[in-house]
């Protein structure tokens, strides 16, 4: 349609296509019409395109594919040209309005709006590949919009393949200039395995302990996967909320040479807790927070230890 009223050079071409796909979708949400056609603008209109994709059409035009191979080909090529979903969010609406992440009894899930104005909650399975990982961005992100009322705008672009939904979701991640630093002092956290708790302390800035708390993570080994997750990312938006309180960064260590032992070592307890809670994944998500809430995070080398007594942080200067 975008090729065939640029060539008429037609005024507003958006509000045309909107009105004919008004009529042919009538039980369609709108937001969805909108979405689509800022997607379509996305592909060139003075170029073939071939919906479902070139390659895949080129084989099916191919005399010699019968069977079994061909109706595969033609299944695989009908969700390219067809499976896709595309809803542009904004912060008016929450992040978005017609398909919108909500949390359900502490799992993920997407609401999708249907054509009879209905909605499909389907579960959020989306594993952090790594550190870097925009995921944990989002995520954090996510939680920050819930708790302030304060949203922000993403899409969300749903593709179905091999009859499963597949999602990807965009954003604008923030680059806010960092206010809370360690020139004021830190607040320092040390994961520990036996008994399974956090250690925070409050350190000034010539290295002082000024005040000491630690969290029990007891309550997490119950938990299922989502469930945990959940939980940590609020024990992470705590942690950053007090050193935000306090004026100061946060530091915590470097696990990426964690030793979990070794089966004989007279050490099963601690590797059964470690199995049970992954230190790693909670720093992950820790150190995503305080991105979004312009504290600094440090991360210093495994020698960081706390008790009642005193703290010791070692950082790179």
């Amino acid at each position: 349609m975008l090729k065939e009223l640029e060539k008429e050079k037609t005024r507003n071409p958006h509000a045309q296509i909107y009105q004919r796909l008004r009529k042919l979708f009538p039980k369609l949400p709108t937001k969805y019409i909108d979405s689509g056609i800022y997607k379509a603008k996305q592909y060139p209109t003075d170029k073939p395109v071939v919906f479902g994709g070139k390659r895949l059409f080129e084989k099916l035009c191919k005399n010699h594919l019968t069977g079994k191979v061909r109706e595969g080909l033609k299944k695989q090529w009908k969700e390219q040209r067809q499976g896709t979903l595309v809803s542009i969010g904004s912060k008016a609406d929450k992040g978005n309005r017609l398909t919108r992440f909500e949390n359900i009894n502490g799992q993920l899930h997407l609401r999708i709006t249907t054509g009879n104005r209905e909605f499909i909650y389907a579960k959020v399975l989306r594993e952090p590949s790594n550190s870097k990982d925009k995921w944990l961005t989002f995520m954090a992100m996510l939680l920050e919009s819930w708790q302030t009322k304060n949203y922000f705008a993403y899409t969300v672009e749903l593709k179905l393949r091999e009859g499963e939904v597949y999602g990807s979701v965009s954003f604008e991640i923030p680059t806010p200039e960092v206010k809370y630093t360690k020139e004021n002092g830190v607040i320092a956290v040390d994961t520990n395995a036996s008994p399974i708790h956090l250690a925070i302390a409050e350190v000034s800035k010539t290295g002082e302990l000024v005040s000491y708390q630690t969290i029990s993570l007891h309550h997490l080994l119950g938990l299922s996967k989502n469930g945990k997750d959940q939980q940590e990312w609020i024990l992470a938006h705590q942690i950053v909320d007090l050193a935000i309180q306090k004026n100061k960064a946060i530091a915590v260590e470097n696990l990426k040479k964690l030793r979990k032992g070794k089966r004989g070592d007279g050490k099963a307890e601690l590797r059964k807790r470690l199995h049970q809670w992954n230190a790693k994944k909670f720093l992950q998500k820790l150190k995503r927070v305080p991105m979004i809430k312009v504290v600094e995070i440090l991360e210093v080398p495994s020698c960081l230890y706390i008790n009642h007594r005193h703290a010791k942080v070692c950082t790179n200067s």
